[in-house]
């Protein structure tokens, strides 16, 4: 489970691992207000989200948590999350994670991969009558079979 920190807890931060300056990453984050992201998952990479200002959401899993100026969120590798502004300026942030893992190992994944919602309804649709034909195909030669 995916963890947030607000200011007022933020002692829980102990949470979040130790880690060599070399073994990490750094990438900032600036969301209009109103823009959310698509999210993901990402196998062997960590994240820690720290919000710097702003207002916003970030869905971890299938839970979601209130962000603000001060809070951390951690993502533990693997699981799916996606950030969205909920505020009336700028969401300014820094995700943070390790970096000391083979990048062609990494398995990264969309909402529908992650959550297995790629079904193609009209493809099945498709392949249902195709086996419904085959089916009654089936049924008819076995009928002429057994007459004769």
């Amino acid at each position: 489970m995916g963890t947030v920190l607000n200011p007022t807890d933020f002692a829980a931060a102990r949470a979040v691992r130790s880690a060599k300056l070399e073994e990490l990453g750094v990438a900032p984050i600036s969301m209009a207000p109103g823009e959310e992201d698509a999210g993901h998952s990402h196998t062997l990479v960590e994240e820690v989200v720290v919000v710097q200002s702003g207002e916003g959401q970030i869905q971890i899993e299938n839970e979601s948590f209130d962000l603000c100026a001060g809070s951390v969120a951690v993502v533990p590798a693997g699981q799916f999350h996606a950030l969205c502004n909920t505020g009336d300026v700028n969401l300014e942030a820094v995700a943070i994670f390790n970096s000391n893992v083979d990048r062609e190992a990494v398995v990264l994944k969309t909402r529908e991969e992650h959550f297995d919602e790629g079904v193609d309804v009209e493809a099945v649709k498709v392949e249902l009558a195709a086996l419904g034909k085959s089916v009654r195909r089936l049924q008819r030669q076995l009928a002429a079979a057994e007459k004769s």
